[in-house]
């Protein structure tokens, strides 16, 4: 996995969308201020995906943290044309998915296996470096 500290935004983050949904077959945020938000809240923001809603746990870690005490909800969807959709019409930046607006850490994944992973508080990604070298190539033409 590569660590990349570049926001990707516009037309860009909305390409990286299409091929992660070609590359993946879920995705995962986290609402982490899980005192403060209830299901109804969380509910409220994904209501137009909640049908491709896969499960929500209670997590104490995930790809890009580890929470010492706290736990977080995370929520996990079937990657498809819906969803990705939700994800382009919600931001236009893969660091625009910061709490109270909209939920953090966005993650791709194949199966179980991780292909990209956002922390957007902290400025980074961790992406498979072949989906990586996929997305560059047919952004810089």
């Amino acid at each position: 996995m590569l660590i990349i500290t570049e926001n990707v935004k516009g037309k860009r983050y909305n390409h990286l969308m299409d091929l992660l949904t070609r590359n993946c077959n879920k995705f995962a945020f986290v609402e982490n201020e899980m005192e403060e938000v209830s299901h109804a809240a969380i509910d409220a923001r994904i209501v137009y995906i909640k049908e491709h809603l896969l499960e929500r746990k209670i997590q104490r870690e995930w790809e890009t943290t580890k929470l010492p005490e706290a736990t977080a909800y995370v929520s996990y969807f079937q990657l498809n044309n819906a969803t990705r959709d939700f994800l382009k019409e919600n931001s236009n930046s893969l660091f625009s998915w910061l709490h109270p607006k909209l939920p953090e850490d966005l993650m791709f994944y194949q199966n179980d296996k991780c292909i990209l992973a956002g922390c957007s508080h902290e400025g980074y990604f961790i992406v498979e470096e072949t989906l990586w070298g996929e997305f560059l190539l047919n952004t810089e033409r």
